[in-house]
């Protein structure tokens, strides 16, 4: 299990709340989410109340600065001590407070193919046990767009701009290799058949000059082998009209 963590200091509130609870309690939610290490969005991140659930029939907590739920199924892991919700209820959980994008980053993070905390069959169990619950329309829309092989938010984000246009899904993590089968590079999206890579170029790749070195190599190891590399910044996906406009054309051009 891949157990990275989250906030050192939430952590250490966690231990000090049930040093006064007695009853059944799982940290859940954003809490349990930041925990176990997912990325959230900034604004899920400020809230900084710790979410409780009990189990159903039970009596929400009420104290201060802790958001109190019940659950109908009680799902819990022990996490460095710590009783959680399940990372699949905790991702069902979400759902009622996070949008659909930022759902499927979680869920992506939870199914990644290095250090899975769950499987897409719990998932899709346990939104199929779930109707009518709050969350559960947003749930449903981001379950079938999950997937193993995105390595971060920017990423999911990037693939969810490009399904939202109409453009056809690009392989993830895609491994490329020379002529005489040596391994050359694992892009963050590509092509296949029109020999198009979408590389994200976060901050390490522009502070970084090892980095950036040797991501000048790479591309031109990739371009002399007939690849287009296409660099997409924060800047694109805020605003990416012209990044879709270019690799439509890229795309159609490279069909013909």
């Amino acid at each position: 299990m891949k157990v990275a963590g989250g906030d050192a200091g939430l952590e250490t509130r966690c231990r000090a709340f049930l040093l006064h609870r007695h009853e059944r309690v799982a940290f859940s939610h954003t809490t349990a989410a930041e925990l176990l290490g997912a990325p959230l969005p900034a604004a899920a991140r400020a809230d900084d109340r710790l979410h409780v659930s009990v189990p159903a029939g039970g009596r929400a907590v009420q104290a201060t600065s802790v958001v109190g739920h019940t659950l109908s199924a009680w799902r819990t892991i022990s996490f460095r001590g710590l009783p959680l919700t399940t990372p699949e209820q905790t991702w069902l959980d979400l759902a009622a407070v996070l949008g659909r994008d930022a759902l499927v980053a979680v869920g992506d993070w939870l199914l990644s193919y290095r250090h899975p905390l769950t499987t897409a069959e719990a998932l899709t169990e346990i939104v199929g046990t779930a109707s009518g619950r709050r969350g559960i329309a947003t749930a449903r829309a981001a379950l079938p767009l999950v997937r193993t092989r995105s390595e971060s938010p920017a990423e999911t984000r990037l693939r969810l701009i490009l399904l939202d246009a109409g453009l056809a899904e690009p392989w993830l993590n895609y491994l490329i290799h020379r002529p005489d089968g040596s391994f050359l590079a694992r892009v963050d999206m590509a092509y296949p058949l029109e020999r198009v890579v979408l590389e994200y170029e976060g901050d390490g790749h522009r502070v970084d000059r090892e980095v950036w070195f040797r991501d000048i190599h790479r591309r031109e190891h990739l371009e002399d082998l007939g690849w287009r590399v296409v660099r997409v910044t924060a800047a694109d996906l805020r605003t990416p009209l012209a990044l879709l406009t270019r690799l439509s054309h890229l795309l159609a051009t490279r069909r013909e």
